[in-house]
């Protein structure tokens, strides 16, 4: 899993049937720190995800197996919403 940063939406009038229905977002992908690594990828949105929410990713082949993304074409997923990040020494995050 990755850290990422939802910073946009795609909106597609025509697209394989079996993507029909489904949210795509841009999103920012971070480091463990949640600071931007400088690459951007689009998302299958399975969380309600908002712009600005940091997300948590999967992808790859682990992208197609939520009850959502069942034998769906993605290779990238957002599978969580991610509420706060913290070590022994100090808080990264908090929403």
């Amino acid at each position: 899993m990755q850290f990422g940063k939802v910073i946009g939406q795609v909106v597609s009038t025509h697209k394989e049937s079996n993507v029909r229905g489904l949210r795509l977002l841009i999103v920012d992908q971070l480091d463990e720190k949640l600071s931007p690594i400088g690459k951007t990828i689009t998302s299958t949105d399975t969380v309600n995800a908002r712009i600005d929410d940091i997300v948590l990713l999967c992808s790859s082949s682990s992208a197609r197996m939520t009850a959502m993304t069942e034998g769906v074409c993605t290779d990238n997923a957002i599978v969580g919403i991610v509420e706060t990040v913290t070590s022994a020494k100090w808080d990264w995050y908090k929403r």
